[in-house]
């Protein structure tokens, strides 16, 4: 019988594994099925991407990662004691978290895993995709301390992976230098996968790209191992070696790249752009007739696109600069407004327009100007000068004709103030947009000798990288105004009881505002000392009429300085009496003499009579009652 029970117990406890097994095989075979079907979507999904990093999986995907967390989470609730099924639940957790982009949860994840499962075998995997998730959530150097024990050794599974991570660090804290390194190091181990050698290829290209350095760029680039990548890499490479071309001014050679571009079929969604970019090649390489062929066939085939408003750009730009033909540029570039007017092109060409039609305008003035024996208004001229210069810099783009247009009023006019203006533009012209920074100091020394007392010529040392010691006549005049006013703050500062010693100290401060005011009439602080006079005298009552007189000229010539309100305020409150209001007061006090008068002679009559008996008014008993309550004024017993 005992024997009986025993087997029967070990019947059930077997029955009772037996479906726990099932259980947890139920879920994880749940759990891996919605993780394969999931990586078909993400698959999918990023090959239609450019930039996978900024791809975010879709409401479908989500849905199963969010299945793949709650299958693993009933496997942790169900077995936390069974170490394998345990360790398998947290690593797909933590992966599903990394796909939905939620980076500090799988870095919580991945953190437990390594905390009790760090002997697994999927630790390495753990160590990379760790690093990487603390990348992604902007955690950089923490990132970098993670990645240490990928990048150690060679035989981890993830070393060339470390490295590409790594050179991405280095570009985040803005070491380029690193970054190169960290990629050539991955090229230069020859046990590296294809892929991951294109992948290093492509980012060591666009690295050296951003350098400047066009002849490293291209070689990355073309690279053999570039063929590995995806379509959209492949194009986006085959894209920037041509640019590299167009950088080294081989113009012609990344035209027929382009046309290459142009005849692959697996590109065909951007032919337009290679047709544009094949036509401004062209140009560059001044086969102009060629070059118009080729554009009008964008502006035909792809009408009242961004295309073809680029297309009608470059035309534009072409009659502006090489043929100067202003108004066939300002036809192209209004066919570029038209075409595409909320493009980048459509912008710029509506401002090229509006700029040459008031160049043109402005210059027909000039040439009939010239054609006279005599120019009746030389500061016009010349202005309309400046202002064609500036037209030619900053929305023409043309820096040597700006140029040109400032040398002839340097040359030409008689007005110093306007030499000294085209003479500082043309040094900044000079050092900002031509790059030229010998060319500039020569101007700007010149400016500093020629006009020392002016903000140019402070400007022009400060540009030099000297220090600023010239002084305009403004800074003079402040210095002064401080002298001035430190006389009136002793002045008011002593004691009353020896007035004529605070006279003699308002009279010198006096002085000194007056003398400031007469040497420096035209500075602020001249309108300031003006100011102070006024006061001075404003501290004099029988100084009334002069206080009156500064307020006035303080009105008259300064009347848009903080000084000059403040006249125009002190004098528009004096009381103003016309002849209209002096009559209506002639009125009311004739009227209210009147009214005296007739109040007089009522109080004179009544002054004649007898008074009359007053009679004792008699109260009623009632009303003589007293109040006897808490609530009155005083208590009566």
């Amino acid at each position: 019988m005992r024997r009986f029970q025993l087997i029967a117990l070990a019947l059930v406890a077997f029955v009772f594994e037996g479906c726990t097994c099932c259980a947890y095989l139920n879920h994880m075979f749940n759990a891996e099925r919605l993780n394969d079907e999931a990586a078909e979507l993400r698959t999918a999904r990023l090959d239609s991407v450019p930039d996978a990093e900024t791809s975010l999986p879709g409401s479908d995907e989500r849905q199963k990662y969010d299945k793949i967390i709650e299958k693993g989470s009933r496997v942790l609730e169900r077995f936390p004691k069974n170490k394998k099924r345990t360790a398998e639940a947290v690593f797909m957790i933590g992966e599903s978290f990394r796909y939905k982009q939620e980076w500090h949860k799988a870095i919580t994840k991945y953190d437990e895993f390594e905390r009790y499962f760090s002997d697994h075998d999927s630790m390495p995997t753990v160590e990379y995709q760790r690093a990487y998730c603390l990348y992604r959530n902007f955690e950089y150097n923490i990132s970098r301390f993670a990645l240490e024990p990928v990048i150690a050794r060679k035989d981890h599974p993830y070393y060339f992976q470390g490295l590409n991570l790594l050179s991405l660090l280095d570009e985040k804290a803005e070491f380029p230098d690193q970054a190169i390194a960290s990629l050539e190091a991955v090229l230069a181990d020859t046990s590296g996968t294809p892929f991951m050698r294109a992948k290093a290829h492509f980012r060591l290209a666009g690295l050296y790209y951003k350098k400047e350095d066009w002849n490293k760029s291209r070689e990355h680039y073309i690279a053999k191992e570039i063929a590995e990548l995806n379509v959209r890499e492949r194009q986006t490479a085959a894209e920037q070696a041509a640019e590299c071309l167009i950088k080294t001014n081989k113009f012609l050679q990344a035209a027929d790249e382009f046309k290459e571009l142009y005849k692959n079929p697996d590109f065909e969604s951007s032919r337009p752009m290679y047709l544009v970019r094949i036509g401004e090649a062209t140009m560059l390489a001044e086969k102009h007739a060629d070059a118009i062929v080729i554009l009008q066939k964008v502006n035909e085939e792809y009408p009242r696109t961004e295309h073809s408003s680029r297309s009608y750009f470059v035309l534009g730009d072409y009659e502006q600069n090489k043929t100067t033909n202003y108004e066939n540029a300002i036809a192209y570039y209004d066919s570029s407004f038209i075409a595409r007017s909320i493009s980048e092109w459509g912008r710029e060409s509506r401002e090229r327009r509006d700029a040459l039609k008031r160049l043109v305008a402005m210059r027909n003035v000039n040439d009939t100007l010239r054609q006279k024996d005599s120019i009746p208004n030389m500061t016009g001229f010349f202005g309309n000068e400046f202002q064609i210069a500036e037209l030619f810099l900053f929305k023409l783009d043309e820096v040597d004709s700006a140029v040109t247009r400032l040398n002839a009023i340097i040359e030409e006019s008689k007005d110093s103030a306007q030499v000294l203006k085209a003479t500082y533009a043309k040094a900044f012209i000079l050092d900002e947009f031509m790059h030229d920074p010998d060319a500039a100091e020569e101007v700007y020394k010149e400016i500093v000798e020629k006009y020392p007392d002016t903000e140019y010529g402070k400007q022009a040392q400060a540009n030099l990288g000297m220090r600023v010691t010239l002084k305009t006549r403004e800074d003079l005049a402040r210095e002064r105004y401080l002298v001035a006013e430190s006389l009136w703050t002793i002045a008011s500062e002593m004691p009353l009881d020896q007035m004529d010693l605070v006279d003699s100290a308002y009279v010198t401060a006096f002085v000194a505002f007056d003398s400031l005011y007469h040497e420096y009439p035209e500075t602020q602080s001249g309108a300031q000392a003006l100011y102070m006079k006024a006061m001075y005298f404003k501290m004099n009552p029988e100084r009334v009429d002069s206080t009156l007189r500064v307020f006035q000229e303080l009105h008259d010539k300064y009347s848009q300085t903080p000084w000059g309100k403040e006249a125009s305020r002190m004098l528009s409150s004096r009381l103003t009496i016309t002849d209209k209001d002096l009559d209506r007061l002639r009125r009311r006090v004739k009227s209210s003499g009147e009214h005296i008068d007739k109040l007089s002679a009522q109080y004179y009559e009544n002054l004649g009579r007898k008074p009359e008996e007053k009679k004792t008014e008699v109260k009623n008993k009632e009303e003589e009652i007293l109040e006897n309550t808490y609530n009155s004024m005083y208590d009566f017993e």
